[in-house]
């Protein structure tokens, strides 16, 4: 039977291990990637190597959503298949709101956005009528600076923790440790990204 509290403790004695490894007698921990190349995923400078290799998988997949989206017109951005679906466009800024509700909810401990969050992404994260409403008539370059701004934030937050915390961050009502909540963040950039792509393959010619 799957023990999800052994197998933390497992990854735990096995990142502890790998850090004799990685991990220099100054406590910085040394590249065994090139991380100028994107599409390298191990640890990163500056971070535990846990951290930085989840960060690693999110800078590619955010990267592949702009990439796969890069030559679309503003108009295209904001094409709507059927009156129930969303624009690619409001995906993209669906992307970074997700990863805003989680900065708030792992960071700060919070249930949802903070007071000052809710106003700007809130419609972006709930998407429906409000975002096609309102996400409308912004070229590419506006949802790329939005997940600049948005990752630079976690990263801030990022290097002030270790893979300790990464492992931790069960609560009563919500199960998941904080490696299981950024994982989520990653995987809804991957989901996101085969909805938009079903949808650019369907824009009008």
């Amino acid at each position: 039977m799957y023990n999800r509290r052994k197998f933390v403790s497992e990854l735990a004695l096995f990142s502890a291990g790998a850090g004799a490894f990685i991990m220099p007698h100054n406590g910085v921990a040394s590249t065994l990637v090139d991380e100028a190349n994107i599409n390298h995923i191990g640890p990163k400078t500056g971070f535990t190597p846990q951290i930085g290799t989840l960060l690693s998988m999110l800078d590619w997949v955010s990267d592949s959503v702009i990439r796969y989206n890069s030559k679309l017109s503003v108009e295209q951005l904001d094409f709507l298949f059927d009156k129930e679906s969303n624009t690619i466009g409001s995906l993209m800024l669906h992307l970074a709101a997700t990863e805003v509700i989680y900065q708030d909810i792992t960071f700060h401990g919070l249930q949802d956005f903070s007071a000052a969050n809710k106003p700007k992404w809130g419609a972006a994260m709930e998407l429906g009528e409000n975002a096609r409403n309102q996400i409308k008539g912004n070229p590419l370059s506006y949802y790329k600076d939005a997940f600049d701004e948005v990752r630079a934030v976690t990263k801030a937050e990022m290097k002030k923790r270790d893979d300790a915390w990464l492992l931790a961050g069960e609560t009563k009502d919500w199960d998941w440790n904080n490696y299981c909540k950024w994982f989520h963040v990653t995987e809804h950039y991957a989901n996101h990204r085969g909805q938009m792509t079903w949808y650019a393959k369907r824009l009008p010619k």
